[in-house]
C-alpha cells in the first residue's frame, strides 16, 4: 500500500506490481513485496513519511539479506537510496535491479526520476516506445519499453456481455489536468461538457471529474461494468506508445475502447477491436454511430478484451521482462518494440 495508506486503504487493486506479483507466483517464482512509503511512514515520528527514510532503508536491506533475491523490480520506490541499491548487490551477489516507470516521460518530475537509477539500475522499463529514454539507463544499462499488462484475477468483468448498461461512454480521472486532445490540450471537465453538447443523447458516466468523486476499489468495479464503451484518454496522446494504465483497465474489463490514432496503438488493434479517433468531432461521431448500433459496439468490446488478454497477459507481458534482463541477445517476437536501449 502506496500513497495514502494512512486516510484509507488504498489497495491499487490494478497496480501493475500486483499484476507482475501475481503472474511470477503463477509462475511459481518466490516474491516478496516491500512497500517503502507505508514502511517510511510506519517508522517516522507523527508518521510524517518524509522523516522515516532512513527507517525505511534499513527495514529494506533487512529484507533483501534475508530474502537474499535474484530480482529486484524497482516501481517508484523513491525512498530507497541509490547507495542501500549498492548494499544490496554486497548483500546479494549477482542481483539484477530493474527500474519500472509508468508515467508520461515529459514532465520535470519524471524526468528527475527517470534520471534516479543511472549507472545503478541494471535496466530500466518504460511505458512509452522512446529509444532516446536509453540516456536514462547509464553506463552498462538498458533501458526498454514495457506495455501495461493485463491480469485475469484483477480484470474479472465482462461488460460486452451486459446486456443493457446503465452508460454508454466510461470516462474516468483522478483530477482535472488537462489532456491532449487533437491539436490542444483540454481538461477532462471540458472535454465531458463538449460531449454532452456534441452528442445530446449520450449517457456519459465521469467518476473524479465535474466534482464526482474517483471511483475506487469495488466502485470502480461497478462502473466498469456500467458502460458500453471506455475513453482511454491519457495526458499524452503524441508519445509513441504511451497510455494510461488505465486503457488496459478499459480493456481488460471488455468495454469498446475508444484511443486517439496518434498514439500508435493500431499497431497492436484492427478496427474492429478498438475505435480510433483523431479529435474531439471525430470521437463525437463514432459515439454517435455505436449508439445507435449496440451490437457493433459490444461485437468490438468483446474482439478488443480478446485481443488484449492474448498480447498483454501479465504473465506473458513478465515474460519479456525477464527475457530482455536474462536471455542472451534479449526478448524477441513480440509484438511491441523489443530494442534494449542504451545511451
Amino acid at each position: 500500500m502506496t500513497g495514502a495508506e494512512r486516510h484509507r486503504a488504498s489497495l491499487c487493486l490494478f497496480a501493475i506490481r500486483r499484476k507482475f506479483t501475481n503472474a511470477a507466483t503463477r509462475a511459481n517464482h518466490l516474491v516478496v513485496e516491500f512497500s517503502d512509503r507505508a514502511v517510511a511512514r510506519m517508522g517516522a515520528p507523527l508518521g510524517l513519511r518524509g522523516l522515516g527514510g532512513a527507517w525505511a532503508n534499513r527495514r529494506f536491506l533487512q529484507v533483501v539479506d534475508e530474502f537474499r533475491p535474484d530480482l529486484i523490480l524497482l516501481h517508484f520506490a523513491d525512498a530507497i537510496t541509490n547507495r542501500s541499491l549498492a548494499e544490496t548487490r554486497r548483500l546479494s551477489p549477482g542481483v539484477t535491479v530493474a527500474d519500472i516507470n509508468i508515467d508520461p516521460i515529459d514532465t520535470a518530475k519524471n524526468q528527475r526520476r527517470l534520471a534516479l537509477r543511472a549507472g545503478v539500475a541494471d535496466a530500466l522499463f518504460v511505458t512509452t516506445a522512446e529509444p532516446g529514454l536509453g540516456a536514462h539507463a547509464g553506463p552498462g544499462g538498458f533501458a526498454a519499453y514495457l506495455p501495461n499488462p493485463v491480469d485475469a484475477a484483477g480484470e474479472t468483468g465482462r461488460a460486452f456481455e451486459t446486456p443493457a448498461p446503465a452508460f454508454d461512454l466510461l470516462f474516468p480521472a483522478r483530477d482535472d489536468s488537462p489532456r491532449e486532445i487533437g491539436a490542444g490540450f483540454i481538461s477532462p471537465t471540458a472535454a465531458a461538457a463538449r460531449l454532452r453538447a456534441s452528442v445530446p443523447r449520450l449517457r456519459l458516466s465521469t467518476p473524479g471529474i465535474g466534482g464526482e468523486p474517483p471511483a475506487e476499489g469495488h466502485d470502480y468495479f461497478l462502473a466498469l461494468q456500467s458502460a458500453r464503451m471506455g475513453w482511454a484518454l491519457s495526458r499524452r496522446a503524441t508519445l509513441p506508445l504511451y497510455a494510461s494504465d488505465r486503457m488496459a483497465h478499459l480493456f481488460g474489463w471488455g468495454l469498446a475502447v475508444l484511443i486517439d490514432h496518434r498514439v500508435g496503438f493500431e499497431r497492436f488493434y484492427r478496427p474492429e477491436e478498438a475505435v480510433f479517433y483523431d479529435d474531439l468531432p471525430d470521437l463525437a461521431a463514432s459515439l454517435e454511430r455505436l449508439i445507435a448500433d449496440d451490437a457493433a459496439a459490444r461485437e468490438i468490446a468483446r474482439a478488443g478484451w480478446a485481443r488484449t488478454r492474448a498480447l498483454f497477459d501479465s504473465g506473458r507481458v513478465l515474460a519479456y521482462l525477464l527475457a530482455q534482463l536474462f536471455d542472451e541477445g534479449g526478448a524477441q517476437g513480440y509484438e511491441w518494440p523489443c530494442e534494449r536501449w542504451r545511451g
